[in-house]
C-alpha cells in the first residue's frame, strides 16, 4: 500500500477499528479523547475535510500513517503493512460531513462475553513485542473476548488487566479501552514502599525490568489504570513510607505527580523515578524497549 492511498482512509475509521470514538462533533471536525494518553478534556481532532489530525494537548499532528505509527509504536514501513491488513480502504465516495453536534452518535458499549486465562497467542506475540515475557503477563492478566453493541457479528479480544473495583484494563495491538467501572489496582506485599505507574502495560515493564535488574527492593504496587485516578490512591499510597513513581514524562504525568503528593500523608515520601530512570522516554514500557533493543545491539557486536 502506497502512503497516498493509506491517507485517503479516512481517519475516524481508523480511530474506530482501535476502539476510539467521538465525543463530540462540529461542523467538518470531530473531537476525541487522545489515542495517546488517559485525559478528562477532549483535545483530539480530525478535521474530516482534510483528513487529518491534531492533537493541541502534544501540539503534534498529522495523517493516517503518522497515527498509526504513533498508535503502533512502529516505523512507516510496518504502519503501512498494519493498515493493509486492517482491510479498510479509501471510499469510493466521499464521506458525508456532520453538521452540528450529536451527528457522530453516542460511542457503542461493550459488552465482554468471556475472560480466560491469557494463552492467546496472538496476545501473547503483542506482549513480547512491548518487551514483556509471556510468564510475567500470565501472572497478572487475562483474556477477555468482548463485542460492541450492534456489532455482535465482530467479536473482538484483548488483553485485560483487573482493577480493585471488578472491571478490566483491555489492551490489543489496535485497541485501548475499559471494561466494567474504571479504578486502580493496587498490590499489597507487605513492604513499606510502593511503586505507582499510570497504566499496567508500565507496570508489567517494571516487572521486567526488575527481573534483568536483580538487587531492586521489594515493593507493594499501585496502577492508577487513569492518571484521573491519582486523587483516588491516596488511601493505599499513604500506608507507605516512600512512594516511587514511574509515571510518563509528559504534562498529564506532572499533573498526576501533583495530584499524588497533594493527596499523601504527612510521614510518606513521594519519589518522581521518571526523571531519574527514563528522563529521555515518554514511559516505562518505551524505555523497557530501547533497553532491550540497547541490548540487542550490544549482543550483535561481540
Amino acid at each position: 500500500m502506497k502512503s497516498q492511498e493509506a491517507n485517503a482512509i479516512p481517519l475516524r475509521e481508523i480511530l474506530e477499528k482501535y476502539g476510539h470514538e467521538p465525543v463530540r462533533s462540529y461542523h467538518g471536525y470531530l473531537m476525541y479523547s487522545s489515542p495517546f494518553r488517559n485525559e478528562e478534556t477532549p483535545s483530539f481532532m480530525v478535521n474530516l475535510h482534510t483528513n487529518k489530525w491534531k492533537d493541541f494537548g502534544e501540539d503534534s499532528s498529522g495523517g493516517v500513517a503518522d497515527l498509526v505509527m504513533r498508535l503502533e509504536r512502529c516505523d512507516f514501513h510496518s504502519a503501512m503493512r498494519r493498515i493493509e491488513k486492517s482491510d479498510l480502504s479509501a471510499p469510493s465516495d466521499p464521506l458525508p460531513v456532520p453538521t452540528s453536534a450529536g451527528d457522530a452518535g453516542t460511542s457503542p458499549r461493550l459488552t465482554v462475553d468471556n475472560i480466560n486465562p491469557l494463552t492467546n497467542r496472538m496476545l501473547l506475540e503483542y506482549m513480547g513485542r512491548r518487551g514483556i515475557d509471556a510468564d510475567i503477563a500470565k501472572a497478572y492478566c487475562k483474556e477477555a473476548y468482548y463485542h460492541f453493541s450492534g456489532r455482535k457479528d465482530r467479536r473482538c479480544f484483548a488483553v485485560a488487566f483487573p482493577n480493585d473495583k471488578g472491571g478490566m484494563e483491555l489492551r490489543n495491538p489496535i485497541f485501548k479501552g475499559c471494561a466494567g467501572v474504571k479504578a486502580v489496582t493496587c498490590f499489597d506485599n507487605g513492604g513499606d514502599r510502593c511503586a505507582v505507574f499510570e497504566g499496567f502495560m508500565d507496570f508489567l515493564s517494571y516487572l521486567q525490568y526488575a527481573r534483568e535488574h536483580p538487587g531492586l527492593p521489594p515493593m507493594n504496587f499501585c496502577i492508577l489504570n487513569s492518571t484521573a485516578m491519582a486523587g483516588r490512591s491516596g488511601e493505599f499510597l499513604s500506608r507507605h513510607r516512600l512512594v516511587h513513581a514511574f509515571l510518563d514524562n509528559d504534562k498529564a504525568g506532572m499533573d498526576a505527580l501533583e495530584k499524588l503528593e497533594g493527596n499523601l500523608g504527612k510521614d510518606t515520601v513521594l519519589v518522581n523515578e521518571s526523571v531519574r530512570l527514563y528522563p529521555r522516554h515518554n514511559d516505562f514500557n518505551e524505555f523497557l524497549q530501547a533497553c532491550k533493543k540497547k541490548a540487542m545491539t550490544a549482543g550483535n557486536e561481540m
